[in-house]
């Protein structure tokens, strides 16, 4: 009997359904694929994989992990085998299992085309330079006053304090890893790895990747140990145009695990670990980068939320969010653009206001470029970037919750 009602729940899910579901996980449209996994019978075997995927990008990695090993475990196609590995990868790297990451990259390049194999190759690169590393851990202790400020790139600095030497770095959630340059680094007392990876900057430059381990980082309340550093060049991490030398970034890693954490609009930093917000999510991670859903003339689009970054950015696709008088009042432009150690001219559109809504609290832009081109890899799954111009009246970052919310 108990088999016969399992094939009664597997018939119930329609072949146009499961359609459904994977169209929406290969375009990475994961608030869409989670509320349809929400629906009556859609709790089968054969939505193992897309739940497993939908777990691990909201903030429960634990679950994703053990449903995704589930899922292989039934021998699925070789497409969706590979797939399968590389979202188990990305959730181990969240979790800081670097060498379980990188033999389930290993699997996946296995199953990987020859000429679609770069970006698993160089992970699997990466991963192996990080296995003996443990996992980042932190520690939270009696709350003290902390204030971000705005440096000359329009960006929040906030003070950090590694081997009791103090600096002041990027608070940015754009960054999948905490950075340094190589003065900094040598400033700090750390110790250089070398590896055969590289990594790619805001630009799409690649740079030769060298990595650097903090056993103690103090920031504000919390007290973090392993925290993994990339290390760069000065160079690549001088912006020319405005002659500023970035000398740390404080990366996604760290900053979700505070948990609970926001910047006033005065600049105080704060660090709520015990608290958790209620609600419906609009964060998932693809890969280490948080995608955030905001809402324009009632349209859900999806941006990449980069503190790091001073300006918002439109991709092409939001040009089809945008109401006719936006459209009319577009002007075309060239502008620069800086990365690490690298300068890029392109063109745009400018739009002059724009009004979003995070989590129902608007938020109002001006002067925001539009690009005219599609970008490329995963990027082109996204609607565009939400950077510091979004958020300067202030917010919160809850990672168990997986919101952001803007102060009133």
């Amino acid at each position: 009997m108990r088999l016969l009602i399992g094939l009664l729940l597997f018939a119930t899910l329609a072949a146009g359904d499961v359609a459904r579901l994977h169209e929406l996980a290969d375009t990475r449209q994961f608030f869409l694929l989670r509320e349809a996994l929400q629906q009556p019978g859609r709790n089968t075997a054969d939505t193992l994989f897309y739940r497993g995927m939908v777990e691990s990008r909201f903030g429960q990695e634990p679950k994703g992990i053990a449903d995704l090993t589930r899922f292989l475990a039934s021998q699925p196609s070789p497409d969706r085998r590979r797939m399968a590995y590389e979202e188990l990868a990305a959730a181990l790297v969240r979790e800081g299992r670097y060498g379980e990451a990188g033999r389930n990259v290993t699997e996946a390049l296995r199953l990987t085309l020859a000429d679609e194999r770069t970006d698993n190759a160089n992970k699997q690169k990466l991963y192996a330079a990080l296995a003996d590393i443990p996992p980042q851990s932190v520690a939270f202790e009696e709350n003290v006053p902390v204030r971000a400020t705005f440096n000359d790139l329009g960006s929040w600095n906030v003070p950090v304090d590694v081997n009791g030497r103090e600096g002041q770095w990027i608070f940015d959630t754009g960054a999948n890893w905490s950075t340094l340059s190589a003065g900094e680094a040598e400033r700090l007392g750390l110790e250089i790895r070398e590896s055969d990876a590289s990594v790619g900057g805001s630009t799409g430059k690649r740079n030769a990747l060298r990595l650097a381990v903090a056993n103690d980082l103090r920031f504000g309340r919390a007290h973090l140990k392993h925290v993994i550093f990339l290390v760069l060049s000065d160079d690549s991490l001088f912006i020319s145009p405005l002659k500023y030398q970035i000398h740390g970034i404080l990366g996604l890693p760290v900053i979700r695990a505070l948990r609970r954490v926001g910047i006033a609009a005065n600049g105080d930093l704060r660090i709520e670990p015990g608290r958790a917000a209620r609600g419906t999510p609009n964060l998932f991670f693809d890969g280490l980068s948080p995608i955030l859903e905001v809402r324009h003339d009632d349209r859900r689009m999806q941006m990449f939320l980069d503190t790091g970054a001073n300006a918002s950015l439109l991709y092409r696709s939001f040009r089809s969010a945008l109401t006719t008088d936006e459209i009319a009042g577009l002007t075309a432009r060239e502008e620069q653009t800086g990365g690490a150690g690298e300068i890029l001219v392109r063109r745009t559109e400018a739009v002059r206001t724009l009004r979003l809504f995070v989590s129902g609290r608007p938020t109002n832009l001006s002067d925001v470029s539009l690009l005219t081109t599609a970008p490329e890899g995963d990027a082109r799954y996204r609607d565009g970037v939400l950077g510091t111009d979004a958020l300067r009246s202030g917010f919160m970052l809850d990672f168990r919750a997986m919101q952001l919310r803007l102060d009133d």
